[in-house]
């Protein structure tokens, strides 16, 4: 097990293999350690991280603090993704950890390959990913934005 500094919190993480990184986000009622049983698998051809969210295990917690929220999370995991300074990675979320990887890839695209959702919680919505569309219609001079990382989806 590792850590990585972000955001004033050590992040702790497991890595594991060798190649493309793949960044694996829990759910709420878990931590790093519920990728455990896929790891073998996905390290044959992977460099995987398995992060574990603030406030999860191993961090000790007494429940008291403001930073327990989605926008903490999601803030962690772009100075996690930023600091690991690997280029762009894969991300991929399950339940919390989906809407969480959602919310990343609406606010920095940039930092993902490809994202991948696992019975995500909370609203998605696509299109958000990209803004407001119209926003690059004829007659201005905007750049277009950036294409979105491809989305797939399991479950919900």
């Amino acid at each position: 097990m590792q850590t990585l500094h972000v955001n004033g919190t050590d992040m702790a993480y497991l890595e594991l293999g060798h190649g493309r990184p793949l960044i694996c986000v829990h759910g709420s009622l878990c931590d790093f350690r519920i990728w455990s049983a896929v790891l073998g698998p996905l390290t044959e051809h992977r460099r995987v991280i398995a992060v574990s969210l603030r406030h999860f295990f191993p961090e000790r917690w007494d429940g008291v603090s403001d930073t327990y929220s989605i926008a903490q999370h999601v803030a962690d995991m772009i100075a996690f993704i930023e600091r690991l300074d690997t280029g762009p990675v894969d991300l991929m979320g399950h339940s919390r950890g989906g809407h969480i990887s959602f919310r990343v890839a609406q606010q920095r695209p940039d930092l993902l390959r490809r994202l991948i959702l696992a019975e995500p919680g909370g609203e998605l919505d696509a299109s958000q990913i990209l803004g407001n569309a119209t926003n690059f219609g004829a007659g201005q001079n905007n750049p277009p934005p950036p294409p979105p990382p491809r989305i797939i989806t399991r479950g919900r």
